[in-house]
């Protein structure tokens, strides 16, 4: 905590230069300016030192690119102004040395002066861990819940990118998170239903602090207690969510690659999780106001680029509802979607089938082959 207490100090000090450069030139601290003025200001690293105005830098100049593109809101947006307890402290990659044998990651601090007049050169912080990534280009201490390491690190270039005129489609779902099928009839479904266990834990165990929390004053030192443990349980399930969105798009990646899949349709859903109280009841807006589909797509979506993969949004009016073999819609009930014609089928394969047949011209009804995947 004291490196975050020391970058804040630098930050707060860069605010303040910039501002009395301002009122005495009427323009703002450029990168090398801020660089020579905030140079040794405190025991920090000089990496860490370098880290924070860097960033100071950044925000101002992002809030700038807001007002040109004249962005919703920009009109409010501020210089940074408030006074920081904590920052982010930095280290890049000059700064780091990792034994990747014992796991161990030594960060560097600075050199205090002594009374003498000598440096002194502290001894590196050091940090284990199971799996430490190759080509560490920097790393941050930041507090979530605790102190933790965010290590940001440069993926290898993928000299393979399909090419082929294999095409799938996507239907997102809240209980099976990813159904999709190809032009070759190749099926899979991954299903949600671990994600939907880790919410509904959260929901209940919030729901047990909240009605605790609600026989206490707030801003009391009990209240305080429950909140804090209501902030400890969302930042735990938070980080169980994103670990089953990464190995839900893996494996939906490997069905692309194992399938020569060049082009994937998912259909657009923005509609379908907004004004929910309007459409929907108590239950079901929860699901609906819960659901990660957003950032379940922002993932697959970065890793499918990779391998030059394309991921288009398309409309889905009545995918769910439309029968693939005759055309007719009907309210499908259950898991299973039935038709009149006399036409089986699971639900979400039909979501599926339709989104590739109305976007790609292909005239599927059934799959060939079929796989289910679970989350481990």
């Amino acid at each position: 905590m004291r490196c975050n207490k020391l970058s804040a100090e630098v930050w707060n000090y860069c605010v303040k230069v910039d501002n009395q450069h301002y009122e005495q030139h009427g323009v703002r601290m450029d990168m090398s300016t801020m660089q020579t003025a905030v140079k040794g200001y405190n025991s920090l690293h000089a990496k860490g030192i370098n880290h924070v105005y860097r960033k100071y830098v950044f925000a101002r100049s992002a809030m700038w690119n807001s007002i040109k593109a004249k962005h919703q809101n920009s009109n409010k947006v501020k210089l940074p102004y408030k006074e920081k307890k904590y920052f982010n402290t930095g280290w890049d990659y000059q700064s780091i040395n990792i034994d990747y044998i014992n796991g161990v990651i030594k960060l560097s601090k600075s050199m205090i002066m002594l009374e003498s007049g000598k440096k002194k050169k502290l001894k590196p912080i050091k940090c284990y861990a199971k799996t430490i990534p190759q080509n560490v280009v920097e790393i941050e201490l930041l507090y979530q819940n605790g102190l933790k390491l965010a290590i940001k690190y440069k993926e290898p270039d993928i000299n393979f990118v399909i090419q082929s005129n294999n095409v799938a489609s996507i239907d997102l779902g809240e209980i099976h998170s990813i159904t999709s099928i190809d032009n070759n009839g190749n099926a899979v479904i991954i299903t949600g239903r671990k994600l939907r266990s880790i919410k509904r834990f959260r929901n209940k165990e919030q729901a047990k602090i909240k009605s605790k929390m609600s026989n206490y004053t707030n801003g009391s030192k009990q209240y305080r207690k429950y909140r804090n443990a209501l902030y400890s349980i969302k930042f735990k399930s938070d980080k169980q969510i994103l670990d089953v969105i990464h190995k839900t798009t893996k494996l939906y990646l490997d069905y692309c690659l194992e399938n020569d899949i060049s082009k994937v349709y998912y259909g657009d859903l923005d509609s379908c999780t907004r004004d929910t109280k309007k459409r929907v009841g108590k239950f079901v807006g929860q699901k609906l106001n819960q659901w990660n589909y957003g950032l379940l797509m922002l993932q697959l979506e970065n890793k499918l680029n990779r391998y030059g993969i394309q991921i288009i949004k398309v409309k889905e009016y009545y995918t769910t509802k439309k029968c693939p073999a005759c055309g007719k819609l009907n309210q499908p009930k259950g898991r299973e979607y039935r038709c009149s014609c006399g036409y089986k089928q699971h639900r979400d394969i039909v979501g599926a089938i339709n989104i590739l047949n109305d976007n790609h011209g292909t005239k599927l009804t059934h799959y060939t082959n079929k796989k289910y995947l679970r989350i481990e």
